[in-house]
């Protein structure tokens, strides 16, 4: 698969599939905890991309590699900025519209990126480092099968 234009290695000076304990000078507060997967703020996040405010960051790891980042955005304004810098950032991805959300997808050579927006959930950015998402699928569905014999 080609990589979408500017197909960014990692967030915020962190890159995809870094270990959490290599992050040092940072400080993250632990949010949810599921098994493999934990969920984090970053202490004293910027809350801003490309000066457009937003209301959440959440960085998500896989067995303590960065696999996701979810970014949340309440404003409709706010959401149309950023759609239109990523389009000048990786052009205008796949637009795929579907009961009252609007919804861009970019699929790069190792990252997925998603920009969607809905009057009743708000706006989204996701990002998905496909490596290890895949891991975390995989063992996912391993759960569910392992449960479901069990059941």
């Amino acid at each position: 698969m080609d990589a979408f234009p500017n197909e960014p290695m990692g967030f915020r000076g962190i890159l995809w599939g870094q270990r959490l304990e290599s992050l040092t000078g940072r400080n993250f507060t632990k949010i949810s905890d599921d098994g493999d997967v934990s969920a984090y703020r970053l202490d004293n996040d910027r809350l801003k991309m490309a000066h457009v405010e937003v209301d959440d960051i959440i960085y998500y790891f896989f067995r303590h590699r960065l696999y996701r980042v979810h970014v949340q955005i309440e404003s409709h304004e706010n959401f149309a900025r950023l759609k239109e810098i990523f389009f000048e950032s990786y052009g205008e991805g796949v637009s795929v519209s579907r009961d009252e959300t609007e919804t861009y997808y970019w699929a790069g050579a190792e990252l997925d990126l998603s920009l969607e927006y809905n009057e009743a959930s708000r706006g989204r950015i996701e990002y998905s480092f496909r490596p290890i998402h895949k891991q975390e699928e995989k063992k996912a569905k391993l759960k569910v099968m392992r449960e479901w014999d069990e059941a």
